[in-house]
């Protein structure tokens, strides 16, 4: 990081362009500044920079590894220039087509200091300049015009806030009509610009004059409010929703228009309404996102078309399913055998059940038989690690659904009018299906053809709007065939039986290394490391009395009843209210005060004996953090392999235990600064470095990479602030731009959410108190579910057991479930 961040201005002459992009306007000065003997580097984004110009930049000092000190610019403005030889390096540098070096001496020896003046108010003056005509002047004159509105624009959009950065994005789409457009309706900044946000509109909007109840503004917040409502998953809001949303954002009462604001929208095309019913009966009129509207409708309209019988021979079914029984040495079991009899009678099925119940056996068999009848069977799946994992085990080529549906130029390719070739599309991971990308999917689908929906139903919803797999479900319209019986095999893998026991709301008794240390010799599957956050004041007064106590005492003191922390939802609830009153301690179990006043020895130990579990790491003096660090760097590579993929799956982004601090530590630990023998970009906060795991966060049909695609930084340019990323689910490497550099962020700790749909060797979660905000059922059973060698929790099994008492009741605000009854007439 640099030394300092505080804001300064340098003035100073561009004397040469080091680099300069010309899709995005980074650039690379070197300028000798006033009062200043060296010549200093300049990081700015600028649509054209030449040298000679006098220039004053806004912005901070810092030091890169490998360059040097150098000032990030964040605003930049051309002043005149401060001498006769400034000016002639300025305009001899190739600003103007038609003035080099030559032409630029004889105009400033003729005008002399009064040279920008004559460009800027009487350019016909130039014809008295020796060797420039009338044709000469005219390219001089549309070439200074050019250069003076782009001058103009950039200037107006940093006078009012925005970066240098988003100032050249904003010109490459606006052009010469910037000025005018961000004048109009600031706002529409927002929905032009991925990185601009309501909140930096209105910023713009505020220093353009706008006041705070224009109808502008009070619109913009609207489409906002609606926009935001997709990351709870939402697809409409009712009005009380979006008043209450807009009193909190705009500090306003707006409880007598509303209506009016609404109504308005609407004639305007700006949002959509929907009269649905409540529980009473009643109607209640739903606002929708225009988009998020018509997908919900064309999911329903397509879903309802789809759900027909079909006319199959089920006597040659039969025949084929005996044959390929013989052929594969194996049976299936009678409720998968329904499944594959009933799934292929239907234009629309849906495939579930949880983990070990022969889910990837029927599919396999689905799509054998379905090739066997002579039709063309398509596989795909929401993220790239769910399609190579499909493809790996039902032996057939599937895709990510995005590449399937072939985007290009803002739209996918394959749609109603130019539809996929096939006669069956069978998806995995349903559950991770938004609206927005089923409504695409299934408009893709021929209109004979025969869709094949899997998923497990009590994973995490999807990350976008929707509730698509459970809408389908609870609509009752679509065939369900539920793989219930765990097969004996599957059995005897603890993330299995536990994953199941966590689904049905029972506490797993998972074993602790720590009590017992062979389990990692014997290659136990799912592990419970008992630790927590502490100090090392802390530290010490629990390790004084691990030193006074056997381990199996430590049991009894602690209370044998409660090593598998055996809890009820009303104490769960205590445990909350007891961690917010003590959030602001590194550790929450252990009462101190009682250790300082007790009165002998004996009540100390008692008193840190019935806090601290008897198998915690804190008897060894290693956090929760520590344990961590150990588990990635040392123990899983030590038993399982040093090429064993790991993955940190944590409940939160904030806070000790959560994925930010964690990236930072793994990555200081496993692949620490080192500019001799690696590459290293530093961006604000973040760094990367070559070798460094990332995740792509949003989805970027240019590049052909999408949100939750993680692979491994391969090379890093330093110079120009690019590199190379090789990912994993298809080993295609990928170059990033500096300004696509965004959409990258480390990946050695992810979110449970942005796991779904993959599967890694070995995953450690993190799972204390101060995550109880996040800590539900589904959210536990899809992080141990994304694991295939091993699990380790680490963390406190009141953490545990909260989570597993803890259904998630917040229900997403849908309506697919019932305007698909109302496309069947049900």
């Amino acid at each position: 990081m640099g030394d300092s961040l505080n804001t300064e201005e340098i003035q100073g002459i561009v004397e040469r362009i080091t680099f300069h992009n010309e899709s995005n306007g980074w650039s690379v000065l070197r300028v000798k500044c006033y009062n200043d003997f060296d010549i200093s580097t300049v990081i700015v984004h600028q649509m054209k920079v030449f040298a000679g110009a006098t220039m004053k930049f806004t912005g901070y000092w810092s030091n890169h590894p490998k360059f040097g000190r150098q000032f990030t610019a964040t605003s930049a403005e051309e002043r005149k220039p401060a001498s006769a030889a400034a000016l002639e390096k300025y305009l001899g540098s190739g600003l103007i087509k038609g003035v080099g070096p030559k032409t630029a001496k004889r105009i400033v020896s003729h005008f002399g200091t009064s040279t920008l003046e004559v460009f800027e108010e009487s350019i016909e003056d130039l014809l008295l300049v020796p060797g420039i005509a009338k044709k000469k002047l005219q390219g001089i004159s549309n070439a200074w015009n050019e250069h003076r509105a782009i001058r103009d624009v950039m200037l107006f959009l940093q006078g009012h806030g925005i970066s240098t950065l988003f100032a050249v994005r904003i010109f490459k789409k606006y052009g010469q009509k910037a000025i005018e457009r961000v004048t109009a309706n600031p706002y529409q900044l927002a929905n032009d610009f991925y990185g601009i946000g309501f909140f930096s509109a209105d910023k713009v909007a505020f220093s353009l004059g706008i006041e705070q109840n224009a109808p502008v503004r009070i619109i913009a917040a609207i489409r906002h409010i609606l926009s935001a409502s997709r990351e709870q998953g939402h697809c409409y809001l009712h009005v009380g929703q979006i008043q209450e949303s807009i009193s909190t954002l705009l500090d306003l009462d707006l409880s007598d228009q509303m209506e009016h604001y609404l109504r308005s929208m609407e004639n305007s095309d700006l949002l959509r309404k929907r009269q649905l019913p409540l529980s009473d009966g009643s109607l209640v009129a739903c606002y929708y996102s225009k988009t998020l509207y018509f997908d919900e409708q064309s999911c329903a309209e397509d879903v309802a078309a789809l759900c027909r019988p079909l006319n199959v021979d089920c006597g040659h079914v039969e025949k084929w399913l005996f044959e390929y029984y013989k052929k594969q040495d194996f049976s299936l079991s009678e409720e998968q055998a329904k499944a594959v009899r009933g799934i292929v009678t239907y234009g629309c099925s849906i495939l579930t059940g949880g983990p070990g119940c022969g889910k990837t056996t029927t599919t396999q068999t689905l799509v054998r038989l379905f090739l066997a009848m002579g039709k063309v069977v398509l596989l795909a799946a929401p993220t790239g690690r769910a399609a190579q994992r499909m493809e790996e085990v039902v032996g057939v080529e599937a895709r990510t659904i995005h590449r399937l549906l072939e985007y290009q130029n803002g739209s996918f390719k394959k749609c109603r009018e130019n539809p996929l070739s096939c006669d069956v599309l069978v998806v995995d991971e349903c559950s991770m299906l938004d609206i927005s990308l089923c409504a695409a999917l299934f408009a893709a689908l021929p209109k004979d053809g025969q869709l094949v929906l899997v998923g497990d139903a009590d994973q995490l919803p999807s990350v976008g709007p929707g509730n698509v797999l459970g809408d389908l479900l609870s609509s009752e319209i679509v065939p369900v065939f539920q793989l219930k019986a765990v097969f004996r095999q599957a059995r005897n893998s603890k993330i299995i039986s536990f994953a199941h026991d966590i689904n049905s709301g029972k506490i797993p008794h998972i074993q602790s290394p720590f009590k017992k240390p062979t389990l990692w010799q014997e290659k136990c599957d799912c592990l419970f490391i008992d630790s927590n956050e502490a100090t090392q004041k802390q530290l010490s007064s629990i390790r004084m009395a691990k030193k006074q106590l056997r381990f199996n005492l430590r049991e009894v003191e602690y209370g044998e009843e409660n090593l598998y922390c055996h809890t009820h939802p009303e104490k769960d609830q205590e445990g909350k209210r007891e961690w917010e009153q003590k959030k602001n301690s590194h550790f929450e179990h252990i009462d101190f005060g009682l250790l300082q006043t007790a009165e002998n020895n004996a009540d100390e130990l008692r008193a840190v004996l019935k806090k601290v579990h008897p198998w915690s790491s804190l008897y060894y003096g290693l956090t929760a953090g520590q344990v961590l660090l150990r588990l990635y760097s040392e123990w899983i590579p030590k038993y399982f392999g040093s090429d064993t993929e790991i993955q940190v799956l944590s409940p939160m982004t904030r806070g000790s235990l959560g994925t930010m601090k964690i990236n930072e530590t793994i990555q200081q630990a496993m692949n620490p600064e080192n500019t001799k023998k690696k590459g290293q970009i530093i961006l604000g906060q973040r760094v990367f470095r070559t070798g460094d795991r990332v995740i792509h966060r949003k989805n970027n049909y240019d590049l052909g990479v999408f949100n939750g695609d993680i692979g491994q930084i391969t090379h890093i340019n330093s110079i120009d602030m690019t590199c190379l990323v090789k990912f994993f689910s298809d080993e295609r490497t990928v170059e990033y731009q500096k300004d696509q550099l965004s959409e990258l962020e480390l990946a050695y700790a992810i979110t449970i959410h942005k796991s779904q749909g993959s599967e890694f060797d070995c995953v450690i979660i993190p799972l204390v108190s101060q995550h109880f905000n996040m800590l539900f059922r589904n959210l536990i059973y899809t992080g141990l579910t994304r694991a295939k060698k091993l699990a380790v929790f680490i963390g406190t099994r009141q953490a545990l057991a909260m989570a597993i008492n803890n259904i998630d009741t917040v229900k997403r605000q849908t309506a697919l479930s019932l305007l698909l009854r109302q496309q069947t007439g049900d």
